[in-house]
């Protein structure tokens, strides 16, 4: 494998990386560095990577996965790349997006990355990114250069979580001056009541059970009440009677997907962030939304690729700032503890940013 303007390090040498071992177990181990496999790879020296939501029902025993490298939220400095890397230069601050598509099969020539037949996730059929180098497949397609007036603690929600929100609301054909709730305030909530008011809604509110979430959700200027049988009654007298435009579920279960659509106009959209991984049987009131004409909208896993360019442009114009939803931030040999404190919902903590 030819190199192509590598910053070189000892031969054999190791780096850090956090490891899932069992649920409720994570190790930080000295593992191999990384090496350029294909011609199209780039090796990524990590400078800011974090922990997400989707990997807390491994670690809490919920689902299945085996042991192995974690992560797949980062930004960093390329420090090698193949000789097929033609776009992506040595040096270059980037940010990557969760998974890596291959660009050529059915599901890519349309768009939809993440029905890639060849589809890979950082910390799952890669190596994770808890850990100070990682190696990034197709590299000239995946990785987007940054700004260098972009700070890093910014540039990382265009990996996941900003981008996959913004593609969700985009998929809901958010308008501007629609009513949005949100029921759900942990970092994908408060992610979409960020994006909701940069994409021109009117009208924001959103619901948890926690009050720590929704002080933060108030402090974005958003309608917060505590979960309970009121918050229908409340959001229809907040809107004419009607119920919202887009009634968001950013929770992750069923449950909470039957809650938002009770608070959905008719004609309205229901738009589900995160219950992809919700396995459990649930009645769901699917008469209500059929006689009601509401669109479900699925967002599951969506092309967070597509949604960088834009999304980083809202970032650097300080058009979104994302700064409220990071609670913590912790060297990496401190990543089980603040998988235990998100895990927990201890400490306040919501968005667990880790250093290399």
């Amino acid at each position: 494998m030819t190199v192509v303007g590598a910053m070189r390090r000892d031969e054999g040498a190791s780096v850090k990386a956090v490891r899932f071992q069992a649920p409720g177990r994570l190790s930080v181990d000295d593992v191999e560095e990384p090496r350029l496999e294909e011609p199209t790879d780039a090796i990524v020296r990590v400078t800011l990577t974090a922990i997400c939501g989707s990997e807390l029902p491994a670690f809490r025993g919920l689902i299945e996965r085996e042991p192995g490298g974690i992560g797949h939220e980062f930004v960093g400095s390329v420090s090698a790349v193949g000789e097929g890397v033609r776009r992506i230069a040595v040096g270059q601050r980037v940010v990557s997006p969760f998974s890596v598509a291959c660009g050529g099969c059915f599901y890519c020539k349309q768009g939809l990355l993440t029905a890639c037949e060849r589809f890979q996730t950082f910390g799952r059929h890669l190596g994770g990114s808890q850990a100070e180098y990682v190696r990034v497949p197709n590299a000239d397609a995946m990785l987007e250069p940054l700004p260098p007036s972009l700070p890093d603690d910014k540039a990382l929600f265009a990996a996941d979580l900003l981008t996959g929100v913004y593609a969700a609301l985009t998929l809901a054909a958010i308008r501007a001056g629609d009513s949005v709730a949100v029921v759900g305030s942990g970092p994908t909530g408060l992610a979409a009541q960020i994006m909701a008011r940069a994409m021109g809604a009117g009208q924001v509110f959103a619901t948890d059970h926690h009050d720590y979430r929704l002080e933060v959700s108030a402090k974005l200027g958003t309608a917060a009440m505590k979960s309970g049988r009121d918050v229908p009654d409340r959001v229809k007298a907040a809107t004419g009677g009607r119920g919202v435009d887009i009634s968001v579920e950013a929770v992750g279960t069923a449950e909470a997907l039957a809650d938002a659509s009770i608070l959905a106009r008719r004609w309205g959209t229901l738009l589900s962030l995160g219950t992809e991984l919700d396995k459990k049987p649930v009645i769901f009131p699917i008469g209500d939304l059929t006689g009601e004409h509401i669109r479900l909208v699925s967002a599951g896993s969506p092309p967070v690729r597509n949604y960088m360019a834009p999304v980083l442009k809202m970032l650097s114009g300080g058009v979104l700032d994302p700064a409220p939803i990071i609670t913590h931030r912790l060297p990496l040999s401190e990543a089980p503890h603040g998988f235990e404190m998100m895990s927990a919902r201890s400490d306040g903590a919501l968005k667990v940013l880790l250093t290399p």
